[in-house]
């Protein structure tokens, strides 16, 4: 009798074992931009909330008296613009040029063909969901009769932590800054959208715009860790410390609340409140949980997870991350 061959576990080879390659090869049938556009309007039930009200600190704010039922419905109807103005804001102003940044020649990140793909494909859903946001904004507008309401990009928190963080560097310092919040975006964003797609008293196509939304992010945390580990890998001592700190302050920047902008949420609803007195009700509140799942896995990649763990409240992973080809 032939001997039987020893069974062997098959490795597959490295290409196979790219997440960026299986990200682009997966695009098409993943992706938002590629699905057939919601009937924002045409779903529309003027008798749904557009918001989630616990997500708004003006409902909960002590010492104001609540607004009548229809100054609470378009509170959150505002909220719910506010709320794409916010996310508009942090593609257009943070992550786009940064996905810009990483495709030029200077900036020491992957340049394989799946690389250069991914980003170009990050673009692309990045400007979609601008769309998406701009579209499902416009329908709550037009519907509420709040078609005056704007918000101006710089009144968010995040944005002008990185406008400020940034104002005195140049070259290669300005470069690392803007990834490091960026990447500290991709990091943190699916932990908020998650919390408004699983909304489901709220309008359904809201509900389902945000959740096309974080499904397309999940992929771009895996586009923005690869790309960070190749270039965290090429820089220098001093250019690392700067990165690491950037990416501090992003993450920072991302959990702080903002005020100003909802001070005229609140005026939506007939309500007169201050940007004071939103921080110091912000500052008696206590710190709302958060998903460090994927923070730990960002810090693991990069091997950061004993340096920047404990000041970032973020435990260490349970396990090694699995081996890089």
């Amino acid at each position: 009798m032939p001997a039987t061959p020893v069974s062997r576990p098959h490795t597959p080879p490295a290409f196979e074992r790219d997440l960026l390659l299986q990200l682009t090869k997966r695009w098409g049938k993943r992706v938002a931009v590629k699905k057939d556009e919601l009937d924002l309007d045409g779903h529309f039930d003027p008798e749904l909330p557009d918001f989630p009200e616990h997500l708004v600190p003006l409902l909960a704010l002590p010492g104001s008296p609540p607004p009548d039922t229809d100054g609470q419905r378009r509170i959150l109807s505002a909220s719910w613009i506010a709320y794409n103005a916010k996310t508009t804001a942090i593609e257009d102003e943070i992550i786009l040029p940064a996905c810009r940044l990483m495709l030029q020649e200077r900036i020491p990140v992957r340049k394989d063909e799946a690389a250069v793909a991914a980003l170009h494909q990050t673009i692309i859903d990045e400007h979609y969901h601008i769309l998406m946001c701009q579209n499902a904004a416009s329908v709550t507008r037009r519907r509420r009769e709040l078609t005056d309401l704007t918000f101006d990009p710089q009144a968010w928190s995040v944005v002008r932590a990185l406008q400020e963080r940034r104002r005195e560097l140049t070259g290669t310092a300005r470069d690392l800054v803007e990834i490091a919040f960026a990447l500290a975006a991709e990091t943190t964003i699916n932990a908020f959208l998650s919390t408004i797609s699983t909304e489901f008293g709220i309008q359904p196509m809201n509900r389902i715009t945000v959740d096309m939304h974080r499904r397309d992010e999940s992929g771009h945390a895996v586009v923005f860790r690869e790309l960070a580990v190749s270039l965290y890998g090429e820089l220098s001592v001093e250019e690392r410390e700067l990165f690491k700190d950037a990416l501090v302050q992003g993450l920072d920047a991302f959990r702080a609340p903002d005020f100003d902008p909802w001070v005229g949420v609140a005026r939506t609803g007939g309500m007169d409140v201050t940007a004071d007195e939103l921080r110091e009700a912000a500052a008696n509140r206590p710190a709302a949980p958060r998903d460090t799942g994927p923070l730990q896995t960002l810090l693991a990649d990069l091997g950061l997870s004993e340096a920047l763990g404990p000041a970032l409240a973020v435990p260490a992973p349970s396990s090694t991350p699995a081996q890089r080809s």
